[in-house]
């Protein structure tokens, strides 16, 4: 036995040198089987969880940006509606200089037109007495204006001085029911009395039934009043009332000028051709 070990021993160390190779070829691979289907089992188990934590931290993260878009959005769009309402601002004031140009424009005309002498004043307030709608304007008795000074604009008559300060006055409208004064018909040039109502309009009470009349007649100042001067427009006919018997008919008049929408207004301190101010001024 010695001696077969001791013959045949290089051939045996050969053997056991590849014996134990390709055991430990066969471990390796055992091993890497055993940890890949380990390996494999982790994975399976851990898919799940794993895909729904990437779902998650995707649909935060989308939350997040979706977020710091809106907030971005947002202050956008505050910023886009300031920058509208200056925008808006910088319109209406520039309105607001193109409109006062031309009331300027138009004050202007009537003042190269129009050879009475008057100052110029604006409205800066109402007052309600009773029955009455007053209006104050900017200027009084340090421009010479007096109590019952006629009160006009290019469009027409609009009322008279009815107190005077040194730095305001009070303007009767002739809408007011105290309101009176004579006026004429242009087209027939027929005389009558027109008077203030409680409705804030105008009426001729007694106009002779025989004068022919039409809605639309052009109705003004007589300039037989001492307030007013002949030629200002008063109102134009919009109502005619006639009874069955009687010898007049009422007259309605809408106000030529629009009594709501005034803001500059020209004071008569005296009329074109007459030395002297208007008659009954205090």
């Amino acid at each position: 036995m010695f001696n077969f070990l001791k013959r045949y021993r290089f051939r045996i160390s050969i053997g056991l040198i590849l014996a134990v190779l390709m055991l430990s070829l066969l471990g390796q691979v055992e091993s890497r089987r055993n940890e890949n289907w380990f390996s494999y089992a982790i994975q399976t188990l851990t898919h799940p969880l794993l895909s729904v934590t990437h779902s998650v931290g995707e649909g935060v993260k989308n939350l997040w940006l979706g977020y710091v878009w809106l907030v971005n959005a947002r202050s956008e769009n505050e910023a886009l509606k300031a920058k509208l309402r200056e925008l808006t601002e910088q319109v209406a004031h520039h309105q607001e200089i193109v409109f006062a140009y031309e009331r300027q424009k138009q004050l202007l005309q009537f003042a190269a037109e129009n050879q009475d002498e008057k100052v110029f004043a604006e409205v800066v307030g109402e007052v309600e007495r009773g029955f009455s709608r007053l209006l104050v304007l900017n200027k009084g008795s340090r421009y010479g204006i007096k109590k019952n000074f006629a009160v006009v604009t290019p469009d027409g008559v609009v009322g008279k001085i009815q107190s005077v300060t040194p730095f305001e006055s009070v303007v009767q409208l002739i809408t007011d029911p105290n309101s009176q004064f004579p006026v004429l018909v242009q087209e027939t040039r027929a005389k009558a009395m027109v008077e203030g109502n409680l409705e804030g309009g105008l009426k001729i009470l007694h106009f002779p039934r025989r004068m022919v009349i039409e809605k639309g007649d052009m109705v003004i100042s007589s300039g037989l009043s001492g307030i007013y001067p002949k030629g200002f427009r008063v109102g134009t006919v919009s109502g005619i009332e006639k009874k069955e018997f009687g010898l007049f008919q009422t007259l309605t008049l809408t106000p030529y000028v629009d009594l709501n929408r005034i803001e500059e207004v020209a004071v008569i301190l005296r009329a074109k051709g007459n030395p002297e101010p208007p008659l009954f001024t205090d």
